[in-house]
């Protein structure tokens, strides 16, 4: 088998997908996804059901998107964008919003 040929269907309903990455619009945003593969459909229900809400616009975050975290009350850490008019945490804290929830959380130490 030639480990080279990468298998391009979808990781929810396994349509082939054309091409990668995918790319819907999404609430204004564009999304350009290339892991883990979906189709449009899917990928597009997935931002449906699982978005979060940015604690500074009020705009939606999709899932697989790389974000800021706010320490809030009672260990409920608030959510924003990796931009420069959301993040207004500096990069000390950020992760991943996955499908419903927080990855891969860095939280570095000031001195």
């Amino acid at each position: 088998m030639d480990e080279g040929i990468l298998d391009l269907s979808c990781a929810q309903c396994k349509t082939r997908v054309d091409s990668l990455p995918t790319i819907i619009k999404f609430q204004g945003q564009e999304i350009y996804l290339f892991h883990p593969i979906f189709c449009k459909n899917c990928l597009s229900s997935i931002c449906k059901q699982h978005s979060t809400i940015c604690a500074n616009c009020g705009q939606s975050i999709p899932p697989y998107s790389q974000v800021g975290v706010l320490k809030g009350n009672d260990r409920k850490n608030q959510l924003v964008h990796m931009t420069t008019s959301c993040l207004t945490t500096g990069s000390a804290f950020h992760g991943y919003w996955g499908k419903g929830e927080l990855h891969k959380f860095v939280e570095i130490e000031a001195c």
